[in-house]
C-alpha cells in the first residue's frame, strides 16, 4: 500500500462520528447497455491496481488471441451477470444453484425501480464460450424474482426458477471473517454494462455506519480504489476467492479522496438467515463439493498410463477348468 493510502487509513477512524450521522454515497448505477455474446475476462494474475482485461465479443473473437481460464475464475468471473431492470442495470454474483433454484446476490438499489427483473447469462457462464456451436440465442434473459432485501445494507437477493442448476458458484465468506486492514482484495464487475473486469486494491477498514440516513448502523468494507458505474452489485473477493462484500458505491470519507464502499458478507449472512435461505446455501454447496470430488477422482484416473499389462484371470479347459 502506497504512503498516501496508509495515510487515508489513519485519518478514516477520525470521521467514524461524520459517518454515523449519515453518508452521501454515490450508487453505482447505468442505464441499460448490450454485452457482448463472448464476455469473459482474460485470465492472468494481476498486480495491485491492475485492471484484468475482459476477452471481448464474439465480433472480434477471430482477431483475438485465445486467452486461458485459471481455475480461480470459476468461482469469481464465471459467477458474475447482469442484472436489469427497466431501463437500468446492476452486477450479479450467482451464490447457490440447484436444479429449478439459482439466487443471485446484488445491490438493492439495482433493483429499486419498476418493470420486470431479469437475469443475462452468457455462454462464459456457462463455461461453453468456446464450443463451436451452442444451441439457442445467446445471451439468454433468464426472468427473475426478488426473494430478499435490505435496504440498510443495500442488498437484494434474486430467484432463477426453471432451470437446470448453473456450474459455476462463488463461495460465500462466512459471516464473522473479516478482512484485515491492507488486506489485498479484487472486486469483479460488469463496468457500464458492457465491460466485466476486475481490479486488485487494499481494505482500508470495516466501518460501521448508516447507509445514507438509514438509522442503521450496518458493516462495510472501505477500499482505496473506487468503483464504476455498473459494478454495483458485483463480488469483492479475497485472496482464496472467497466473496467477503458487494459493491454498492463510492464516497468521499476523507476530504478531497473517494473511496469505494461495499456491504460486508455479515450482510448477506444475515439476509439469508432472515429469508431462511440459508439452507439453499448449503444444499448448493454441498452440490459444489461433490462436483469437485467427481472431478478430482476423473483427474486422477487420467494421470495413469493410458496402456498397462493386464493378466487375464478368465478360466479355461487347458487350466482344467471344464
Amino acid at each position: 500500500m502506497s504512503r498516501a493510502d496508509r495515510s487515508i487509513c489513519g485519518k478514516v477512524s477520525g470521521f467514524r462520528a461524520l459517518l454515523a450521522v449519515g453518508l452521501a454515497l454515490v450508487l453505482c448505477r447505468t442505464e441499460r447497455f448490450c454485452l457482448g455474446d463472448d464476455i469473459g475476462p482474460g485470465s492472468q494474475a494481476m498486480a495491485a491496481g491492475q485492471t484484468k482485461k475482459p476477452a471481448g465479443t464474439a465480433a472480434h473473437a477471430k482477431n483475438r488471441p485465445h486467452v486461458p481460464v485459471v481455475e480461480s475464475d470459476n468461482w469469481t468471473f464465471r459467477p458474475t451477470v447482469l442484472v436489469r431492470r427497466g431501463s437500468s442495470q446492476g452486477t450479479g454474483t450467482i451464490i447457490a444453484s440447484l436444479d429449478g433454484e439459482t439466487l443471485v446476490l446484488t445491490a438493492a438499489h439495482v433493483i429499486r425501480g419498476h418493470g420486470p427483473i431479469s437475469v443475462e447469462l452468457h455462454r462464459y457462464n456457462l463455461g461453453i464460450e468456446h464450443q463451436p456451436s451452442v444451441p439457442g440465442k445467446w445471451p439468454r434473459q433468464v426472468v427473475a424474482e426478488p426473494v430478499a432485501s435490505d435496504t440498510f445494507a443495500d442488498l437484494a437477493i434474486l430467484r432463477l426458477r426453471d432451470m437446470v442448476a448453473l456450474p459455476f458458484v462463488a463461495r460465500l465468506g462466512p459471516e464473522d471473517a473479516e478482512p484485515a486492514s491492507n488486506a489485498g482484495l479484487t472486486s469483479v464487475g460488469i463496468d457500464l454494462g458492457s465491460k466485466l473486469s476486475s481490479w486488485n486494491t487494499q481494505l482500508v477498514e470495516v466501518l460501521w455506519f448508516e447507509l445514507n440516513d438509514s438509522g442503521t448502523d450496518r458493516p462495510f468494507l472501505v477500499t482505496a480504489r473506487i468503483p464504476e458505474h455498473g459494478r454495483s452489485g458485483g463480488g469483492l473477493f479475497d485472496t482464496s476467492g472467497t466473496l467477503v462484500g458487494v459493491c454498492v458505491g463510492h464516497a468521499e470519507l476523507v476530504k478531497g479522496k473517494r473511496m469505494g464502499v461495499f456491504s460486508s458478507v455479515e450482510n448477506v449472512r444475515q439476509l439469508l438467515r432472515g429469508h431462511e435461505l440459508t439452507s439453499v446455501i448449503e444444499r448448493s454447496e454441498a452440490r459444489q463439493a461433490r462436483l469437485a470430488r467427481n472431478a478430482d477422482t476423473s483427474g486422477r484416473r487420467l494421470t495413469r498410463p493410458s496402456r498397462s499389462v493386464v493378466t487375464p484371470t478368465e478360466a479355461t479347459h487347458e487350466a482344467g477348468i471344464p
